[in-house]
């Protein structure tokens, strides 16, 4: 893996990117950006994300990561981008080379040529020198209540200082080619197995194992029903509640529970035998005046909180059996090797890629940081709704609006003396309903970086890194060996990630 000096910054442009090992494509959006890329292609891709899309031609050109760099490397050069959160410029998939540039590049000119031109960027950057550190490591930021940040790490072929003792731990392999998938022993609810799962649907997976994808990308952790269920089902006075809970971002849709906001769950996951604690923070959801209905231009929000469930039930699909996203990665130091990696990933022959996690979350001291959140968002704020009463006048409500056209404020009006939940009307733009976790309110919400030491922004959801293109001048000579194809619409493959599970 080459490293160069300080590059030159006559021509090249920075972009901050989200960083997403549950992926593989870069995309940028190149626009209002003095740049020209070294080789651009008719070949479209369409990318959808669970929240957003992208679509744009592929193109080349060469690629600063920090120090190092990588000469001619494939991205979507993205014309149209919706969904995606302001100041935002792309996103560096860190998964293997199964997705969509990669996909439409075979299918439009051949195999061999994808596996040499349509690398991702870790990809491509460990391809260049297979005696260096071919992985990189990933430590997830956290926002407490006092105001207190942890910040989030990202390097590549070096660990945190503190974090040497990752080389240690049990190698975890890849057990489907796709994605960072591994198997997981099982899971732990108040001390006891949970004993719930069947058979993995993944093959090659060992009986009695599931296969876990992790995916930085991913706000939640989602789970078959019955897991969610007895998770929840555990914590004293939670009540499931079968209905969309309005401007609630815990990914749970229609499937919801509502919890006791001074009380959570003592979550584990066991890998290779080491057991890996869950923050109860990453359990329960909070939030503060809640929405209730929206009609004619007005918000109706509770002046109450309400906590609900984090995780949630989602189907699984042919690449793995449970999602653990940051509400799990969040909890550990994780160090993604690439071992013996080469495309297409089917055939490799000598290490496999693997994953190796440090634990670093500390069950009593986790518990404290709880009820100090709680104490700050419930005591001191809105008061707490039970969740029986809660789920009743929800329940009521929106049986009033099925039975009655009858205007919000006239609902509003015969449901606010229901147990001491106040009602009040708030602007069209929900300024009056908020989350007490807004940051972490969408998959694509920058969180804290330090890349190979280096100091950056600190946000709290996912990682966002900085990337250099690299113009060649326009009179060099030009690799023409990047023919324009033109493709028709159909012909472009969507990303096996991209299933209707991830709904964050």
């Amino acid at each position: 893996m080459s490293t160069m000096p300080t590059p030159d910054m006559s021509h090249p442009s920075g972009f901050r990117v989200i960083v997403d090992t549950g992926s593989t494509d870069l995309w940028l959006d190149l626009q209002g950006a003095d740049i020209q890329v070294s080789n651009t292609t008719d070949l479209m891709v369409d990318t959808p994300y669970a929240i957003g899309d992208v679509v744009g031609n592929v193109a080349f050109s060469e690629l600063r990561l920090g120090p190092y760099v990588i000469p001619h490397q494939a991205f979507i050069n993205a014309t149209n981008v919706t969904g995606m959160p302001e100041g935002t410029h792309g996103l560096m998939g860190m998964a293997f080379d199964t997705a969509s540039i990669y996909v439409n590049m075979a299918l439009a000119w051949s195999k061999d040529t994808a596996n040499e031109l349509a690398r991702g960027p870790m990809s491509n950057l460990v391809a260049q020198n297979v005696s260096a550190p071919g992985f990189f490591d990933v430590r997830l930021g956290r926002t407490y209540a006092n105001g207190t940040e942890l910040n989030g790490h990202m390097l590549i072929g070096q660990h945190l200082a503190g974090a040497e003792s990752v080389d240690a731990a049990p190698k975890l392999e890849r057990v489907q080619f796709e994605h960072w998938t591994v198997a997981m022993d099982g899971m732990n609810i108040n001390g006891q197995p949970f004993t719930g799962w069947n058979k993995s649907g993944i093959a090659g997976v060992p009986d009695g194992k599931v296969a876990a994808v992790f995916d930085t990308g991913f706000t939640h952790s989602a789970f078959p029903r019955e897991v969610v269920d007895a998770i929840y089902g555990s914590i004293p006075g939670a009540v499931r509640y079968n209905g969309s809970i309005l401007q609630t971002d815990n990914g749970a849709g229609m499937d919801n529970w509502i919890i006791p906001c001074n009380a959570s769950a003592n979550i584990s996951f066991v890998f290779a035998g080491q057991e890996f604690p869950i923050h109860p923070l990453d359990v329960v959801k909070f939030y503060t005046n809640p929405l209730i209905q929206e009609a004619d231009g007005i918000s109706i929000v509770a002046n109450a909180s309400i906590c609900t469930n984090h995780f949630f039930a989602g189907a699984h699909d042919d690449t793995y059996d449970i999602l653990l996203g940051m509400g799990f990665l969040r909890n550990v130091y994780g160090s993604f090797h690439y071992g013996d990696y080469t495309p297409p990933g089917k055939n490799i022959t000598g290490e496999l890629p693997y994953v190796q996690f440090l634990s670093v979350t500390d069950k009593d001291t986790a518990w404290g940081e709880y009820y100090e959140y709680y104490t700050q968002k419930v005591v001191q704020g809105p008061p707490e709704m039970d969740p029986t009463t809660w789920v009743k006048f929800i329940t009521d409500l929106n049986s009033d609006d099925d039975s009655d056209s009858d205007s919000s404020a006239d609902s509003s009006s015969s449901a606010a003396p229901v147990g001491d939940l106040e009602v009040a009307g708030a602007a069209a733009d929900g300024s009056g309903s908020s989350s007490s976790n807004s940051s972490d309110s969408n998959k694509y919400w920058p969180i804290a970086l330090g890349l190979l030491g280096a100091n950056v922004a600190i946000g709290l959801a996912i990682l966002a890194v900085t990337l250099t293109l690299c113009v060649r001048s326009a009179k060099g000579k030009r690799e023409t060996r990047y023919a324009p194809l033109r493709l028709p619409k159909e012909v472009g493959v969507v990303d096996p990630e991209r299933a209707a599970l991830y709904s964050d």
